[in-house]
């Protein structure tokens, strides 16, 4: 079994699985439904059926879902899948309908479609989840060499060791002589990879040669696009001076059609979502009345938009004077939280009550979590490029917010600020979607703090 999963874990042995299993996926979803809604099967030889299968296997093609050989973040082909079938469906609908009605309730009446592409996106989801887990236990591990300095070196090797099973080593960017020789011609290009600390001072004779391996197919990444790429995070401690004059993205801060249409989004899901959860609002408000003495709604100041200071609304989760001796960041395990607030910050319900911030545009639904004045004074003295994160609006759930934990510190608000970035730079639909089901399966799993 092992040397079958070794086997399917290879590229291009991978794609063929996926397009195979897909093709039979469809075959039988979409008979298993015509069957129960309409008596009967689909013909094989049916042209309508294989028409659909055709329609689907290209535009999922087209939306890249059959690359296997994606980043470590394992729920990035399953959300890409969630998203490219949709648009299979509509591609799909519009080609029977072209058919013409009658042929079309003849073959998918009552439903069939719908409920056969809904069923389709858990299958093919689920399979490309499987897929990379196998990807990552039985596929080839790779040899990475550090072309860096000592510090930047141990501090990619704790986090190779951490996500990677692969090995690694550390050559000194400055010598040339030993770079040259971790690089000989007939090094396999296909197990090994390399990541570059500081392109600009590399020697002319290095880069040819390295440049020679990246044609022959050998990976070749810099150090920050390294991490942006299979960390979902820019590292923002180690960027140049010129990175921002280089770097793609960063479309959103300037984008005032999206940007609007975002503000929409936001007024009709706060407002909506306030009206709904009302009843949800008044309980938990009376419950943190009936557990401990004081308000329900704490208010506290936050830095928003372009630096501009706003009040936050949350449920109080802390006793009243929780901050008698100053501002003081929230630890784990932390003795001012109430038995009720360690409840509703597991499970982020104190947030509920920025619905309100959200509706009057003080925050957004996705975005950088707003940090209080008093922190961001000192972070911003101590952190390279940390205003960038006041560039949008924050949110009541973001990218750092689902990727790291709560912080505590200077050097964990750093790490943070590394998924901010990499969020304001990569925005995209995709991407809040992400946002949402993690933040969804952090509410379940109660490990907020």
């Amino acid at each position: 079994m092992s040397r079958l999963l070794h086997a399917i874990s290879h590229g291009f042995a991978s794609k063929v699985f996926l397009l195979a299993a897909d093709i039979v996926g469809l075959l039988i979803i979409f008979n298993s439904v015509h069957l129960l809604r309409m008596g009967d099967t689909i013909s094989l030889s049916s042209g309508p059926i294989w028409g659909i299968v055709l329609i689907t296997v290209v535009t999922l093609y087209i939306m890249d879902v059959y690359r296997t050989e994606l980043p470590i973040t394992r729920a990035r082909l399953p959300l890409q899948t969630f998203l490219a079938v949709p648009v299979a469906a509509v591609l799909t609908a519009l080609f029977v309908y072209a058919l013409g009605v009658e042929s079309f309730l003849s073959i998918f009446g009552r439903g069939v479609m719908p409920i056969a592409f809904f069923l389709f996106s858990l299958w093919a989801a689920s399979l490309r989840w499987w897929l990379t887990c196998v990807n990552q236990r039985y596929g080839d591990k790779l040899h990475w060499f550090l072309l860096m300095d000592s510090e930047l070196a141990a501090r990619l090797r704790l986090d190779l060791d951490d996500k990677l099973a692969g090995s690694s080593q550390y050559v000194d960017i400055r010598d040339v002589p030993a770079a040259l020789e971790c690089f000989p011609a007939e090094l396999d290009v296909k197990r090994n990879a390399v990541i570059v600390g500081d392109m600009s001072i590399l020697d002319d004779e290095l880069v040819g040669q390295i440049s020679d391996l990246r044609f022959r197919g050998m990976r070749v990444s810099s150090f920050s696009a390294f991490y942006e790429r299979y960390w979902s995070r820019i590292p923002v401690m180690q960027l140049s001076k010129t990175w921002f004059l280089q770097a793609s993205g960063f479309e959103r801060i300037n984008d005032r059609v999206g940007l609007r249409f975002q503000r929409v989004l936001d007024v009709l899901i706060s407002f909506f979502g306030m009206i709904a959860l009302s009843p949800v609002l008044l309980m938990l408000a009376l419950l943190v009345r009936l557990t401990s003495p004081g308000v329900a709604i704490y208010k506290q100041k936050r830095v928003g938009l372009n630096g501009k200071l706003f009040t936050l609304y949350k449920f109080r989760s802390m006793v009243v004077d929780a901050e008698r001796d100053g501002p003081v960041w929230s630890q784990e395990n932390d003795p001012r939280v109430t038995t009720f607030g360690k409840f509703l910050r597991a499970t982020r319900l104190d947030e509920l009550p920025q619905l309100l911030n959200i509706f009057r545009g003080q925050m957004s639904l996705i975005g950088p979590r707003p940090e209080r004045p008093e922190f961001v004074a000192d972070l911003r003295a101590r952190i390279p490029h940390y205003d960038l994160r006041h560039l949008v609006v924050p949110g009541l759930t973001g990218w750092a917010q689902v990727m790291y934990r709560y912080t505590s510190s200077v050097d964990e608000a750093a790490r943070k600020l590394e998924y901010d970035l990499y969020y304001i730079k990569n925005h995209s639909i995709q991407l809040d979607f992400a946002i949402l089901i993690k933040t969804i399966i952090m509410v379940l799993r109660r490990t907020g703090r």
